[in-house]
């Protein structure tokens, strides 16, 4: 039996989702793979917007995308050890995976080697005009999803089939 995959967040907190999906996997009884993208995109961001009011140098803003990239990195290591113990309190394997990367290119990567068969992702809840808007990676990750996608917000959970 394929993997769920857990994919957190490193912009807002996971509680529901975590939960979500460690309750999946017990009742299913297959391995859960959590992961933890440090999204390149929301860095470059960040560090574009910076250098594009003159507030900061190129060389500067470099520096700053990378102390941004450890700090994610460094709640997401903290995140997925959380996740790790409850799963192993509940009997339930886990295995954790971070990178560093655009958000649904390494989601789609993981998904094709390590067969995944569902993923949940978080989502801020926002109107659908600020998504369209702002962006969002999780409608990205819609538009051609390798496998089902659970998306979990404040308040609901919504399924797209693949």
């Amino acid at each position: 039996m394929g993997h769920l995959m857990l994919v957190l967040s490193p912009t807002r907190d996971n509680p529901r989702s975590v939960d979500l999906a460690l309750s999946l996997v017990k009742k299913t009884n297959r391995p859960l793979l959590a992961v933890f993208i440090a999204d390149l995109r929301l860095t470059e961001e960040i560090s574009g917007k910076v250098v594009d009011i003159g507030f900061l140098g190129d060389s500067v803003s470099t520096h700053i995308e990378e102390a941004v990239l450890k700090d994610y990195e460094a709640r997401g290591r903290k995140e997925l050890e959380e996740v790790k113990r409850k799963a192993g309190a509940l009997g339930v394997e886990c295995e954790t995976v971070i990178r560093r990367g655009y958000y649904v290119e390494e989601i789609l990567k993981l998904a094709r080697e390590r067969d995944v068969e569902d993923i949940i992702v978080s989502r801020a809840e926002r109107s659908n005009f600020a998504r369209k808007l702002l962006g969002s990676a999780v409608n990205d990750l819609l538009e051609n999803p390798p496998c089902p996608v659970m998306v979990v917000d404040d308040s609901s959970v919504e399924t797209h089939d693949d």
